[in-house]
């Protein structure tokens, strides 16, 4: 009885088992089915891809990568597998990059990213092809998946960086040396600042000096050299200028130059050209003082039968390199009462030139007649001495400057009478 009692509850209980299992069956069919039609609908994630250079040198390059996607479905989305792999034109592989993926929530934005150093090794590469591949897909109970394959390739042009190079900015300013005959050494500087975000050079520099006419007087002779990013650096050179050049308004300092970067391998140069005014230095400036001209005076005195004779040199002596020249000489004679002076005599004589590192000898005669002499205007019978005086103007050979300077002396009359 018991056992046939236990066979009904067996069969049950096997029902039981079935039916579930269906309902099981048709429910994984019915929502199988369902996914089915939703994964048919799936929109295509929106997916922008940003690729940069945003660190470069010589030789290396910082190249960033960014995948921005964008879910525009109503359910979670996956990507994996993102890869990055660059090549030159020639088709050299020279970077492959890994970027670790992750989830995009419905209706939501996530960026994916990296920064990798490339070497170019010493081979200028100006367009570079990155081909991105991954997968973008969704799962449903861990069970169900569709996914959706991505593949873009993305040209990055190294020269776009180097066509926005910014042209150096450029002051000079200059020294005048030692002067000789023809020409006068000069010393210039030139300060160049780098606006660029990258290691610059400059080179083949070409500086000429012209007056205001655009007459070549001189040159200066300056080696270039490399800049860092955002930096100044100064250049020295020495050149020379023709004496005539002093006698220009003005000298302008004209500088032609090549400015150039390389940047991933690649090498670029630009040319440029400016132009300074320099200040025209003054004949005080250039002769040396430190060494002074002497210039020694002296007069004798003889009586005649209309009056005195003041026979009277000038010795100069020129401690300079270069010649100098005395022009416009004016010898004067001067009575002297108390601390009044009158002139009694005067004459001019012609221009003389003093020979580097020699002396001249200049001679002047002065006639003093017995009434500017004796009584001169209700002074006494004999002054209290003479002022022998020369003026004249000091220049250098071909110069139209010059320096105004005199030179006095006093005789005593007392020893004539």
């Amino acid at each position: 009885m018991d056992t046939k009692s236990s066979k009904p509850v067996k069969g049950k209980l096997r029902i039981g088992f079935i039916i579930i299992i269906v309902v099981m069956l048709l429910i994984n069919i019915i929502f199988g089915a369902l996914i089915f039609l939703d994964l048919r609908v799936l929109k295509t994630p929106e997916t922008t891809i940003q690729i940069e250079l945003i660190e470069v040198n010589p030789e290396e390059v910082v190249i960033y990568q960014n995948i921005e996607v964008y879910n525009p479905n109503s359910y979670e989305l996956f990507v994996e597998n993102f890869k990055v792999i660059t090549k030159t034109q020639e088709g050299d592989e020279i970077a492959r990059i890994i970027i670790e993926g992750g989830s995009v929530p419905s209706k939501e934005r996530r960026n994916f990213s990296s920064n990798e150093i490339i070497a170019f090794k010493g081979k200028g590469q100006g367009i570079l092809t990155s081909k991105i591949t991954g997968t973008i897909g969704v799962k449903f109970l861990g069970l169900i998946k569709k996914t959706l394959p991505l593949a873009v390739t993305v040209i990055t042009s190294a020269e776009e960086v180097i066509n926005e190079i910014e042209i150096p900015i450029v002051h000079v300013w200059g020294d005048f040396g030692e002067i000789t005959t023809e020409q006068i050494n000069f010393t210039g500087t030139i300060e160049v600042y780098n606006p660029n975000s990258f290691e610059m050079f400059i080179e083949d520099i070409d500086t000429v000096i012209e007056t205001e006419t655009g007459k070549n007087v001189g040159n200066l002779e300056i080696t270039g050299g490399l800049i860092p990013a955002k930096s100044s650096k100064s250049f020295k050179g020495n050149g020379s200028v023709l004496i005539v050049a002093l006698n220009a308004k003005t000298l302008i300092i004209n500088i032609n130059s090549t400015a150039g970067v390389k940047i991933a391998g690649i090498t670029k140069s630009i040319s440029y050209s400016v132009d300074t005014h320099i200040d025209i230095p003054k004949i005080e400036d250039i002769i040396d003082l430190n060494t002074p001209t002497d210039a020694i005076i002296k007069s004798d005195l003889r009586a005649t039968l209309n009056g005195f004779i003041s026979d009277i040199t000038l010795e100069i002596k020129n401690p300079n390199k270069i010649g100098i020249l005395a022009r416009d000489i004016v010898f004067s004679i001067f009575r002297v009462d108390d601390e009044e002076k009158e002139l009694i005599g005067e004459c001019s004589i012609e221009e003389g030139e003093v020979e580097p590192e020699d002396n001249i000898v200049l001679n002047a005669m002065i006639p003093i007649p017995y009434r500017k002499l004796v009584f001169s205007r209700g002074k006494g019978f004999l002054p209290d001495a003479l002022l022998i005086m020369v003026r004249a103007n000091i220049t250098i050979p071909g110069l139209d400057q010059h320096i105004w300077v005199g030179v006095s002396g006093y005789q005593d009359m007392h020893p004539f009478f």
